[in-house]
């Protein structure tokens, strides 16, 4: 709790140092992740002119945080709850000061 800046700085750079891992795993172990999972990654690539920008193109799973496929299932979550329990009446935020 008294770290100060000097804590601050070895928690961003610890946070940094394993995403930067989990970035190069998911990248250098892409032919063990893939999957038929992906569904639709097939028809973009055959519809996609294969050219020197589509190289390196890296998936990231769902488990990715932040990725495009973690938005999507998130949101299909979110589409789930509505239809089993209905839309929602309200709508309410909450702010504070800290």
């Amino acid at each position: 709790m008294r770290g100060g800046k000097a804590l601050k700085h070895y928690v961003v750079d610890a946070y940094s140092t394993i995403e930067q891992n989990r970035l190069y795993y998911l990248r250098s172990h892409q032919e063990n992740l893939w999957s038929e999972l992906y569904y639709g990654l097939t028809d973009d690539f055959n519809r996609v002119d294969v050219t020197g920008d589509n190289v390196g193109h890296v998936v990231l799973p769902s488990s990715y945080t932040g990725s495009p496929r973690y938005m999507k299932q998130l949101y299909l979550d979110a589409m789930v709850v509505v239809h089993h329990h209905g839309s929602p009446d309200l709508f309410i935020t909450f702010t504070c000061n800290s």
